[in-house]
């Protein structure tokens, strides 16, 4: 299970941090720096038992974005795989959006193997009454994901839930706050929408897909 195999993984580095670390390379709260794969990957990892999942999962795919050939990358995906799950359970309770249009811009971001995949969901972001831009990138994660700024988590909600409907597989798509992200990949953008390899859509002739 993934769930087993992350957390030994995140404790490791967080051990590996307090003993191979001078407080020069910490930040005022403790936390690890940034500045290479493996501090950013422990720095996530210090997040994650601080209970504090949402800037942890905005760190790991910090990890997957900046330094997607580290030895890291990929137990940072799994460590995602595993936050967007704590996630999802946390905000099952949440309010649902009664938004029914949505006047954010939206930014639909994938690498070049699936621009097919970027044209199609930024038509139908766009359907809903969005300003929507595609922007390939080599780097990008391969798993789908909606992050949004602070503000515009009722239009993000919306989004998520249209492509939910939209596509066949995944079943369940991570939406998360991610102001840092949004302004690194896609800056002037208020959504993002992260379009992975995983993304598969509906066959319906009906819906004209």
């Amino acid at each position: 299970m993934q769930r087993s195999k992350i957390l030994p993984i995140m404790t490791f580095f967080v051990l590996v941090l307090a003993f191979g670390c001078n407080e020069d390379s910490l930040d005022p709260q403790g936390l690890a720096s940034n500045e290479n794969a493996v501090n950013q990957f422990a720095r996530a990892s210090q997040l994650y038992f601080r209970g504090r999942l949402t800037v942890a999962l905005e760190e790991f795919n910090g990890v997957i974005y900046r330094y997607p050939d580290s030895p890291v990358s990929s137990d940072a995906r799994l460590a995602v795989r595993r936050l967007e799950s704590d996630l999802a359970d946390e905000q099952s309770t949440d309010v649902v959006s009664n938004v029914s249009s949505i006047s954010a811009r939206v930014a639909v971001v994938g690498k070049p193997a699936v621009n097919p995949s970027i044209l199609r969901v930024t038509s139908h972001i766009r359907s809903l009454g969005a300003s929507a831009s595609e922007i390939v990138d080599d780097q990008a994660p391969e798993l789908t994901t909606v992050f949004y700024n602070q503000g515009h988590q009722a239009e993000a909600t919306l989004v998520t839930d249209s492509l939910v409907k939209w596509l066949s597989h995944p079943e369940i798509v991570a939406c998360n706050q991610g102001d840092d992200l949004i302004s690194a990949v896609a800056s002037g953008f208020d959504i993002m929408v992260i379009v992975g390899n995983d993304a598969v859509f509906v066959m319906s002739s009906q819906e004209g897909f």
